[in-house]
C-alpha cells in the first residue's frame, strides 16, 4: 500500500485525520479531501490536497439547521457539491485505501470512489436516539462494504457487530485530539475557575460570547472569586483570560459550551458541562436535545438566560455528589484516549 486518501467532513473531522497522518509512517503518498472548510488542520502536514475547498455561511451546518441553507446555495454550494462529485469520479483506480472519517457524506464519497475503505466514525453513536445522529439500516448496509469500521465508544461497537460489520474499538479518537496545556494547572486557592468554549463557526462566535459575558456577570453576583478563561480566537473580553482550548480544559471546574466537539471532549475530561441552545447555526436547540441524548448527565441543559446558566453552573459546583456523577458519566460516555495510534497500527498491518 503506497497511497492513501483521507476523506474528512468537518472541524472534528479534521483534527482526527491530521493526527492519523501523524502517526503513520513515512513513506506513503497521502492525500486529503476535507469536505467542509477548507481543512486547516492539515496546514504543514506532508500531504496533498484534492478538491475544491470553501468556507460557507453555514460553516457545514445546514444540514442540522436548513434556515441557513439558501445562504450556502446563493454563495454557490450545488456547484461545489457538483466539482466534489466530480473529484471523486476522477479518484477511482488512483489509490490503495481510502479512509472515511466522520458520518454519512465521507461513507456515501467511499462508494463515488469504488476502492477499498475502512470507516472511523467519531459522530454517529448508539447513544443516540435523534434520527440522523445513529447509524441506520442504510448506513449499516454500507458499512458492511468495509475493511474495518471503527467506532467511538463500545456501545455502538457491539450494535455494528450485532449487523455483522467489522466494528472495532480502539478508544474515541476525539479524545486524542485535544492537544497539551502549556502549563499545569496553577494552584487555585479560592479561586472557582469557569471555562467558556465558543464553538468553531466565526459567525457564531460574536452572539455566543455576547451570552458568555451576560453569564459571567450573573456569575459575578453569586461570587466574586470567579475567574473566567475562554478559548483561543474567541475575542477579548472584561475579566476574562484568553488562552488555549487544551488549558481551559486542564484549569475549568465547569465548562459552558456552545461547542459540538469541544463540549464532547471536556465531558470527557471529566468536566461538567453547562450548555444552552444557541443564536447561531451551530449549537441548535435540536443538536443540543442530541447532544444531551450522547453525553447523559455529563451534559446540563438549560434555557438561554443567563440567571438560569449561572444557577445551573453553582448548582453543579456546590453539590459534590453531583459533580463526581457529571464528570465520571463524561468519562464513561467519551471513552478512553490512545485510539489513532492504535487505528494507525492496524492500517499498517492489515494493508501490507
Amino acid at each position: 500500500m503506497k497511497r492513501i486518501l483521507i476523506i474528512s467532513n468537518g472541524h472534528g473531522e479534521d483534527l482526527v485525520g491530521a493526527q492519523l497522518i501523524r502517526k503513520l509512517p513515512e513513506g506513503l503518498t497521502i492525500d486529503v479531501f476535507p469536505l467542509v472548510g477548507t481543512g486547516k488542520y492539515y496546514d504543514g502536514l506532508p500531504v496533498g490536497t484534492i478538491g475544491p475547498s470553501k468556507n460557507f455561511p453555514s460553516g457545514g451546518f445546514s444540514a442540522r439547521n436548513l434556515f441557513t441553507l439558501p445562504s450556502d446555495i446563493k454563495a454557490g454550494y450545488i456547484n461545489h457539491l457538483n466539482e466534489q462529485w466530480h473529484v471523486l469520479k476522477d479518484a477511482r483506480g488512483k489509490y490503495d485505501l481510502v479512509i472515511a472519517i466522520g458520518d454519512l457524506i465521507p461513507l456515501a464519497a467511499t462508494a463515488t470512489i469504488k476502492t477499498p475503505f475502512i470507516f472511523i466514525g467519531v459522530n454517529k453513536s448508539k447513544y443516540y436516539h435523534s434520527f440522523g445522529y445513529y447509524y441506520t439500516a442504510w448506513e449499516k448496509w454500507m458499512l458492511k462494504k468495509a475493511e474495518a469500521v471503527f467506532t467511538r465508544d463500545p456501545l455502538t461497537a457491539q450494535d455494528l457487530q450485532n449487523s455483522k460489520i467489522k466494528a472495532l474499538y480502539f478508544g474515541n479518537p476525539l479524545m486524542d485530539c485535544i492537544g497539551y496545556a502549556a502549563e499545569p494547572a496553577p494552584v487555585k486557592e479560592d479561586k472557582l475557575v469557569i471555562g467558556f468554549l465558543p464553538g468553531t463557526r466565526e459567525e457564531d462566535i460574536f452572539y455566543n460570547i455576547q451570552d458568555f459575558y451576560l453569564v459571567s456577570r450573573e456569575l459575578k453576583k453569586l461570587d466574586r472569586h470567579f475567574e473566567f478563561l475562554i478559548a483561543t480566537g474567541a475575542g477579548t473580553l472584561d475579566d476574562f483570560t484568553k488562552t488555549g482550548f487544551a488549558d481551559v480544559l486542564e484549569q475549568a471546574d465547569v465548562i459552558v459550551g456552545l461547542s459540538g466537539t469541544g463540549n464532547e471532549q471536556a465531558a470527557g475530561r471529566g468536566k461538567p458541562v453547562v450548555a444552552f441552545p444557541g443564536r447561531g447555526s451551530q449549537y441548535t436547540r435540536r443538536f443540543a436535545l442530541a447532544q444531551k441524548q450522547l453525553l447523559g448527565e455529563a451534559l446540563c441543559l438549560t434555557e438561554r438566560k443567563p440567571e438560569k446558566v449561572a444557577e445551573a453552573v453553582w448548582s453543579i459546583l456546590n453539590d459534590h455528589i453531583r459533580y463526581e456523577y457529571m464528570s465520571h458519566t463524561g468519562k464513561e460516555r467519551m471513552g478512553e484516549p490512545g485510539a489513532i495510534e492504535k487505528i494507525a497500527k492496524y492500517i499498517m498491518e492489515k494493508q501490507r
